[in-house]
């Protein structure tokens, strides 16, 4: 299966590519209708040659590119820096016709790149390198840096480019060279070389170990950044040419702007829902993704004329965050080498592109680079300028922002290719427009910010970086990375002793096999000292990830449940191990459902909806809690080899054992919400259970016709068509996993204890009147000293009853909620609060004085029980009761009963206390005694009096 996804991603890649290449030779000639419509843009292509130019630069691109990468892997220079070296001198040699004469071809295809169309980098580069950032970036840091990438996007950008307006009108005043230009075409400027492109600077700080934070921050401002500049810039730019909407320019802004995040969350939401369809198709799912990502590219800029970087940006934050666990398990490692090699190409070609285009279309004064010096150092003056304003929310906001990270954030803002091709695009406008003066300045100042920012700031960066301390391994980490080491090489030569042994190798000179063991660690090194407990409550995080994405590639654990459990660690290891393992409060959130659906349910239409959202989040609750107790016990598999490599080491024994005891809570912890929720919802364990069961013995069979392949017993075609096979069943066990069924009310009230007497009729009737209702943990089920209109049954679940602010029962299932507000028509006396998640049947008020004006046996049994209540809860506040234990009260009211004035008239109360219920009493002195009131002297009640009774001698006599 694993060389079929292989093939078939080098099919896609080279059908990728060959388009490509056949769109490089053939130049697009629009940018976006209005440009083509009014700019008066006119392309110039060299005639010479056979046409096959930009096959040739491609070709010699991609061997620079391999070259570079290969040979001066250790150059100190980063790989695009390099690549824009070589394209200077490219360009360089090429205009000083170095490659005239046998070397013309190769002169002609550094002549096409050097008069590139602009937008075939707007087109045909730019969707590949902004989805691909956008695709491979952590969903749930870039949610965290947002804020800040937001922030420094937004009016971060407009403030710089403001600023950047400013200086240039400033050295026009003071007469550099600038005279023609006017505040129009400085806020153009502005907005060019405010987009940032950090391809060098994130892959320095992740080749150096640096926060993924910061680089998270860095990359999500770009791709925010990139596409607010482009939209400010089109709004200038359409001015100037005539092009210009009637809109105002910042409803102008937000419409493009928010139209192209639109169309991404648009075509994202399609893409995932066709996606969903496939199951372990290469070929279709990557094309499909493929084809999205260009397509959302075209509808934003050509048809709905909105931000088509901002919609790459939303589509791929969707691909790679929602539609992560859509995309095939067996795709998604090739997926991302696909998008890693289209991303390598396409930098390789454009920035030896851009090092051309510098080399071969600039033209300046000596002036120019005066005023290009004076400019780079004002940029970071401007972008200083941005981050000291905004730093004080900045550093308040999501992760927060470091003044160490700061640095790094203001320094490391380089300018690319887009800042390149918008500057070519306005060099390429109708001098009618902007006046050639004008335009070669333009195209110059921006290709020389590109060049200085990567010459100086990306080579640099990483001393500043050093020099902040910000690689620095924590103590902790050294400390582990040291026994790991140690461990590696003591098992390596254990290994090494017992290959001496073998019979075939016993001649082979071990001197030399020696020399390929892992580095020896110094016996006399000096032992590290420090709180190593937080480095591994990361480690055992870390594990417990990648188990949750184990169990889902397995088809263990469903897509909505890995992502849960991922989420809540991603949020649990955001405080940097210093939380104990078992405080863990996404568990809590995750095993609650939404308390909107109870409400939901009392809507006539959506209630049958709402109860089956209720199972569904149930279900995924109960495959979270599983896969939650799995991930715990492989956890302790960890620490348990942990405790192997500690040795003798008491401190990291010490801290192990701490681990270990809030792994084994966490364990617990699941291990009783499985219990509990099976008990009270055994529909919902059998279901998941029998999926799970089906995808194991799937699972096998996959891996046994695997296991024959390998050994030769089954030919590959044999085997592919038996892989298709089981695929097929596991597609289907996907698309239609065993369903939940709940019983009916009729099945949920046999097992009710009070119901049982009834004569059929009789419970076929109640039946009929009753309504189930779901609420989720927390849920309030009726409220304390409200007016009620219906009756509960608790029929799963347990239940929490307070009075005041005082837990006075935890009722289960067969306990009835409202029965002495229906009998006494009072309010209800307490607040009863859903415990676990609980099926509770509703019969209104108005419906069981029916049943009960039909069967005086329904309000026999619903006095015995709501009087059993009120005696309990009145003795319960009265001397002596009120000292006895809860086991011995309880034992009182079990034996008591009801009596009606209508049975019997006189009530002697020899040995007996009694509650009066409902009503009223006289005593022997006639003296009228209402309800409720304790009794404990001979009374006559009235026709419509109930009285509860319990005898006391027998009490006293199992006391003594």
């Amino acid at each position: 299966m694993m060389l079929s996804v292989k093939f078939t991603t080098k099919v896609i890649l080279a059908l990728f590519f060959t388009i490509l290449l056949f769109n490089l030779s053939i130049p697009l000639s629009v940018f976006a209708s209005e440009v083509a419509q009014h700019s008066g843009e006119v392309l110039v292509h060299d005639d010479h040659g056979h046409g096959m130019e930009p096959l040739l630069f491609i070709i010699i691109a991609l061997i620079i590119g391999a070259a570079t990468s290969h040979f001066l892997k250790k150059s100190p220079l980063p790989f695009t820096v390099t690549l824009l070296i070589i394209g200077l001198v490219l360009g360089v040699a090429n205009r000083n016709s170095l490659f005239e004469g046998y070397l013309d071809s190769i002169s002609h295809a550094i002549r096409w790149a050097g008069n590139i169309d602009p937008h075939i980098i707007l087109f045909v580069f730019l969707p590949t390198l902004i989805f691909e950032a956008a695709f491979a970036m952590d969903f749930h840091t870039f949610k965290k840096t947002s804020s800040n990438a937001v922030i420094m996007a937004g009016p971060g950008i407009l403030l710089a480019l403001f600023l950047t307006a400013a200086l240039m009108m400033g050295l026009a005043y003071f007469g550099f060279g600038l005279q023609y230009w006017n505040w129009s075409i400085a806020l153009m400027f502005g907005a060019v070389v405010s987009a940032t492109d950090p391809v060098a600077v994130v892959a320095l700080l992740k080749e150096l170990g640096a926060s993924k934070k910061l680089g998270t921050l860095i990359e999500g401002e770009s791709l925010l950044n990139d596409g607010t500049a482009i939209v400010i810039f089109m709004v200038f730019f359409l001015a100037l040419t005539g092009a210009a909407s009637d809109t105002a320019p910042v409803i102008e802004f937000l419409r493009v702007a928010a139209g192209g995040i639109f169309v991404g969350l648009l075509l994202g939401w399609i893409a995932i829902a066709w996606i969903k369809k496939v199951f372990n198709n290469a070929m279709v799912e990557i094309s499909i993704i493929i084809a999205t990502a260009y397509l959302t590219f075209y509808i934003a800029e050509d048809f709905l004329h909105v931000s088509g970087v901002l919609g790459l940006v939303a589509l791929g934050l969707m691909i790679g965050g929602v539609g992560k666990t859509r995309i095939s398990p067996e795709v998604q490692h090739f997926l991302h080498e696909f998008w890693e090699l289209a991303a390598f190409i396409a930098n390789a070609l454009i920035f030896i592109i851009v090092g051309i285009v510098v080399a071969e279309r600039a033209v300046f004064t000596a002036t120019d680079f005066l005023v290009l010096g004076i400019l780079y150092i004002g940029i970071h003056v401007v972008r200083a300028i941005v981050i000291a304003i905004f730093y004080p929310a900045m550093k308040r906001l999501g992760y927060g922002l470091p003044i160490k990270d700061a640095y790094v954030l203001w320094y490391g803002a380089l300018r690319g290719a887009i800042g390149l091709a918008l500057a070519l695009v306005v060099a390429g406008v109708d001098d009618k427009y902007i006046s050639p003066e004008i335009k070669n300045q333009f195209l110059f100042y921006t290709a020389g910010i590109v060049v200085l920012t990567l010459l100086i700031n990306a080579t640099t960066i990483k001393f500043l970086v050093n020099s902040l301390g910000l690689t620095a391994i924590p103590p902790a980490k050294a400390l582990m990375m040291l026994n790991a080491k140690q461990y590696l090489r003591n098992s390596s030569e254990n290994a090494l002793e017992r290959l001496k042994k073998d019979r075939f190798l016993s001649r082979a000179n071990w001197s030399i096999v020696s020399e390929y063991l892992p580095d020896a660690i110094p016996l006399n090194q000096e032992k590290i000292v420090i709180e190593t407990i937080a480095e591994l409550r990361r480690r055992v995080l870390q594990k417990e990830k990648s188990n949750y994405w184990k169990q889902f590639k397995e088809g263990i654990l469903g897509p909505d449940g890995v992502v849960l459990l991922s989420d809540g660690i991603n949020e649990v290891m955001d405080a940097g191990g210093l939380v104990p393992l078992s405080e863990r409060k996404d568990l809590e959130e995750l095993w609650h459902t939404p308390k909107m659906m109870s409400r939901i349910q009392k809507l006539p239409i959506l209630g049958k909806m709402s109860e089956r959202m209720f199972i569904d989040k149930l279900s995924v609750s109960y495959d979270c809690a599983r896969g939650f107790v799995e991930a715990q016990e492989e956890c302790l598999t960890l620490v348990e080899s942990m405790v192997r490599s500690a040795g003798d080491d008491k401190d990291e024994l010490k801290n192990l054992s701490m681990i270990e005891s809030e792994i084994n809570e966490n364990r617990i912890h699941g291990l009783t919400f499985l219990r509990n929720l099976r008990k009270e919802y055994p529909e919902i364990y059998t279901a998941i259970a029998t999926r799970q069961a089906s995808r194991l013995v799937l699972n096998y069979e996959l891996h046994t016709i695997e296991r024959l392949l390998n050994k030769g017993q089954l030919e590959s075609d044999e085997a592919k068509k038996m892989i298709h096979a089981v695929e097929a069943r596991m597609k289907k066990l996907m698309d239609s996993p065993p369903a939940v069924y709940l019983p009916e009310n009729n099945e949920l009230l046999k097992n009710i204890p009070w119901l049982k007497d009834l004569d059929d009729a009789t419970f076929n009737e109640v039946a009929t009147e009753f309504q189930s209702r779901l609420f989720a943990i927390g849920d309030v089920i009726t409220k304390e000293a409200k007016g009620g209109d219906g009756l509960f049954v608790i029929a799963r679940g347990t239940a929490k009853v307070t009075v005041g602010s005082q837990l006075v029962d935890v009722v289960g299932a067969g306990a009835v909620i409202g029965e002495i507000s229906f009998l006494t028509g009072k309010n209800r006396s307490a607040l009863v609060k859903a415990e676990s998640p609980v099926t509770a049947l509703r019969i209104s008020y108005a419906s069981l004085s029916r049943i009960v004006n039909k069967s005086p046996k329904v309000e026999e049994m619903l006095w015995m029980i709501g009087g059993a209540r009120m005696a309990g809860n009145l003795l319960g506040q009265t001397e002596p009761f009120n000292i006895w234990r809860a086991k011995q009260l309880k034992k009182l009211i079990e034996k008591g009963y009801i009596v009606s004035g209508q049975k019997e008239k006189n009530i002697t109360m020899k040995n007996k206390i009694g509650v009066l219920l409902s009503d009223k009493a006289f005593d022997a002195n006639n003296k009228e005694i209402t309800a409720p009131s304790i009794i404990n002297s001979d009374i006559t009640l009235s026709p419509n009096a109930r009285i509860f009774l319990a005898t006391l001698e027998e009490q006293g006599t199992e006391e003594q």
